[in-house]
C-alpha cells in the first residue's frame, strides 16, 4: 500500500506536473475548488477557506503541499492583487487548522506560491 499524499490547489501547472511525478510512489489526493478529471487521484472539493469532509484526506497522510491560491495570471490592479494575497492567507490557515484537529497528521507540510512579488500601490516609488 502506498503512503498517501495531499496536493491542495492541484489543478494548476505545479500541481499537474507533482501528481504526475509523485503518483508512481504515493496514493496522490487532492483538495481543490473545481473537480480534478484525473483517475489517478483522488479529488476532495472545498472552498479554500473553511473545513469541511476534506479535511478527512489529512488524516494518515505522510505529506500535504499546499499550492491553493487565486490565479497570478490577471491584470494586477488593487483588487486581484488583494484577492491574490487574501486567497493564500485562507487557504494557509484553514490548512493549518485542518491539520490541528488530524488524529494522525501528516509528518511534513510544504507551503508553495509563485515567484510573484506582491507590492501595495503606497510602496511604489
Amino acid at each position: 500500500m502506498k503512503p498517501r499524499m495531499v496536493i491542495a490547489g492541484a489543478n494548476g501547472f505545479m500541481g499537474l506536473v507533482l501528481i504526475d511525478y509523485f503518483k508512481p510512489r504515493y496514493d496522490v489526493h487532492t483538495i481543490s475548488r473545481r473537480p480534478l478529471l484525473l483517475t489517478e487521484t483522488t479529488n476532495h472539493l472545498w472552498d479554500g477557506r473553511t473545513l469541511g469532509k476534506w479535511a478527512k484526506a489529512l488524516d494518515d497522510a505522510e505529506v500535504l503541499i499546499n499550492l491553493a491560491g487565486r490565479s497570478v495570471n490577471c491584470r494586477y490592479n488593487e483588487k486581484n492583487r488583494k484577492e491574490i494575497l487574501e486567497s493564500r492567507i485562507a487557504s494557509t490557515n484553514v490548512l493549518g487548522e485542518a491539520i490541528a484537529r488530524a488524529k494522525n497528521p501528516p509528518k511534513v507540510w510544504l507551503n508553495s506560491s509563485t515567484a510573484t512579488i506582491y507590492r501595495h500601490a503606497e510602496d511604489r516609488p
